[in-house]
């Protein structure tokens, strides 16, 4: 996120994911949050949208201090979810909103009712007051750490050919190709191996004016530090014969 080219934009509301941007995988630095919360400070509506969807699951370093709570003027929007660090089916997020939006919130959209179980808000509201949650996602921190340090020893067989990003963070990381390799090639391919992968490209909204090189977005929630290795594999034999 570009303050500059923000500011061009004539935006008064930006949509970003500090703690682990996704797809890129990026954890916004703090100079680079001091400048939004500056450019958000300039115009009294304007607003930023903090979505921390897996900040829960960071492998290296300290926790980074969400961007609301850098915030002193009541300018950022904070979005959650329990998606990932719970299960999606429960289907529970979270606002929090500065206080001078909460009124207009609670004045203009106070009627709505909310569509998820008051059975399983209760559940939940005892699983975070009584601790649970917190031993929870210390159990699943050490979980995806393990699957997430195989991932990357397996992956170092392709350091040569690779450059490896947003490691450390988050359910997922990206391989660029060194070599010039085809994002459309490197998909195949490891499809013809039996491996899902995801090319960076489909999520982008339009194709960027410069040629970017070929990306791949590997995910390793779902699976066992067994498939790891054994997808890891032949995605080695895949794409260095």
């Amino acid at each position: 996120m570009e303050v500059e080219a923000l500011e061009a934009t004539g935006a008064d509301v930006a949509y970003v994911m500090p703690s682990h941007q996704y797809p890129t995988g990026i954890v916004m630095p703090v100079t680079r949050r001091q400048e939004l919360l500056k450019w958000s400070g300039r115009k009294k509506n304007r607003y930023l949208i903090e979505d921390d969807y897996d900040s829960e699951f960071r492998y290296r370093g300290r926790p980074i201090p969400a961007l609301q709570g850098l915030d002193t003027r009541g300018k950022v929007i904070y979005m959650g979810t329990f998606s990932k660090s719970i299960a999606p089916a429960i289907r529970i997020g979270y606002m929090v909103l500065p206080p001078s939006l909460l009124e207009v919130y609670q004045k203009r959209l106070g009627f709505y009712a909310c569509t998820v179980s008051r059975i399983d808000q209760n559940i939940l509201y005892q699983f975070l007051t009584e601790g649970y949650y917190e031993r929870h996602l210390n159990r699943m921190r050490a979980i995806y750490k393990g699957k997430h340090d195989c991932l990357l020893g397996r992956l170092r067989e392709l350091e040569e050919d690779f450059a490896i990003h947003g490691e450390y963070a988050g359910l997922h990381v990206l391989l660029t190709s060194k070599r010039g390799r085809r994002e459309e090639w490197l998909v195949e391919e490891a499809g013809k191996a039996g491996v899902k992968v995801y090319g960076l490209s489909s999520h982008y909204i339009r194709r960027p004016l410069e040629e970017r090189p070929s990306t791949v977005i590997l995910g390793y929630a779902k699976l066992s530090e067994e498939q790891i290795e054994e997808g890891a594999g032949r995605l080695c034999r895949a794409w260095r014969g």
